[in-house]
């Protein structure tokens, strides 16, 4: 009983932190054909927004979190709008998605580099979001409130994105593009407002997972390289541009993760993973629930 608690509660941190990540790529890719190399330094900027309020200002951790969305959101169509919105016109005369793959990265360059001049390259701690925790399993299995409050939140977050793609003008504008663009055009949908607008949503949403990742591990210039590959294994296995998928493969993965940790250790639970993944895709290389069409939202 205490392996199975312990997998279940691992699965569900693991698959909090790989879900709120990749959904913003997944719902940028879905929109705008591109995979957005920024969102890791994304999670690195809400990393030091955690480490500002909460360590050095000593204010709430809404107010944490809050910042984290608003700087990231504008930081994210900042992005859209120099890296990626003056290639837009030529579409048709480049690799689009490569060409854009290389401008989004050299802009995380520069959001890294700068936060390396201004931080440092030092680890600095960030205090919990909520602090405390709770025994479970005659105290063989110990589970923070931090990854409690991240894993709600994260779900929460998760559901109201879908939300409000289904619900709301803008998000089923976001879904017309995603579907057909030209036609979405045709119809009077300001796709010039609508890029930045979606891009700087899927930053914000990963400026709020830096304010918990920075508690869970540290805030330092390159606090986004890992999420940012994780984001890009959960994406690909769930499906590019598949809301679903994105979910369901970044518990599937932690479940994936947490098993192998309990069962056999850390030092294999990562060779078994990528050998798990590799073996989906091999039969179904769209992944989970990815289709061939171009329709993905």
């Amino acid at each position: 009983m205490g392996s199975f608690l312990s997998i279940l509660v691992t699965t569900m941190v693991l698959g909090s932190i790989y879900g709120l990540v990749a959904i913003g790529m997944t719902l940028i890719y879905g929109a705008m054909r591109i995979l957005d190399m920024s969102q890791g330094s994304m999670v690195m900027i809400g990393s030091f927004v955690g480490w500002g309020v909460l360590v050095v200002a000593h204010w709430n951790p809404i107010l944490a979190i809050l910042a984290a969305f608003l700087l990231t959101f504008v930081l994210g169509a900042f992005t859209q709008l120099i890296s990626v919105q003056p290639l837009t016109s030529r579409r048709s005369e480049i690799d689009f998605e490569m060409v854009t793959f290389i401008t989004t990265f050299a802009v995380a360059i520069v959001f890294t580099n700068v936060a390396l001049q201004i931080f440092g390259p030092y680890q600095r701690n960030v205090t919990p979001v909520i602090a405390g925790g709770i025994s479970l399993w005659h105290r063989q299995v110990n589970l923070p409130y931090q990854n409690v409050v991240m894993a709600i939140v994260s779900v929460a977050l998760m559901a109201a994105l879908g939300l409000f793609l289904t619900r709301t003008r803008w998000g089923m504008a976001i879904r017309a593009v995603a579907q057909n663009l030209d036609a979405a055009r045709l119809m009077g949908v300001p796709v010039g407002k609508l890029y930045p607008m979606t891009m700087g949503l899927a930053s914000a949403l990963a400026g709020i997972a830096g304010v918990f990742l920075g508690a869970l591990y540290f805030a330092y210039p390159g606090a986004g390289d890992l999420p940012l590959l994780e984001a890009l294994i959960v994406v690909i296995f769930g499906g590019l541009g598949s809301l679903p998928g994105t979910v369901y493969a970044a518990y599937a993965i932690g479940l994936i993760q947490a098993t192998a940790e309990v069962m056999v250790g850390t030092t294999w639970s990562l060779p078994i993973l990528y050998g798990v993944i590799l073996l989906v895709l091999v039969f179904r290389p769209q992944g989970l629930m990815g289709t061939t069409s171009e329709a993905r939202l």
